[in-house]
């Protein structure tokens, strides 16, 4: 009997929804640069937020994110970047309180991000394409 291991399963999985976002982003009326990349640096979130900023200062400006991941990394859904209009999940991450690191990044890498176990080093691998 043929057994499928949670690896290939995760696999499979993170394949199937980069293949589905990229098809919807080709059949929408704008291109979804994060579908196609899945994920581009951000610069600066708003005229107040940007790296360097306090974790206090983000909270205040954006509000609550929708979901915080195990790492302490917050995600923002449905962000637009101003500089290029591009849309996706606002990826925010912090060292010492403060932030190192902003993406915008697709749905798949979300998903992937979410179902990533807490204690590998997945997160990171995911995060930094």
């Amino acid at each position: 009997m043929k057994t499928i291991t949670l690896k290939s399963l995760r696999t499979t999985i993170l394949a199937a929804l980069l293949s589905t976002s990229a098809v919807l982003s080709a059949n929408a009326a704008a291109p979804d640069i994060t579908a196609l990349a899945g994920s581009i640096a951000v610069k600066a979130a708003g005229p107040y937020v940007q790296v360097g900023s306090y974790r206090i200062w983000v909270s205040s400006h954006l509000g609550k994110p929708s979901i915080v991941l195990a790492d302490g990394t917050w995600l923002y859904n449905n962000f637009t970047a101003d500089s290029n209009g591009a849309t996706g999940t606002l990826l925010v991450r912090f060292s010492n309180g403060r932030v190192s690191q902003m993406k915008l990044v697709s749905p798949a890498i979300v998903a992937a991000l979410r179902s990533a176990p807490k204690a590998s080093g997945a997160l990171v691998a995911i995060s930094h394409r």
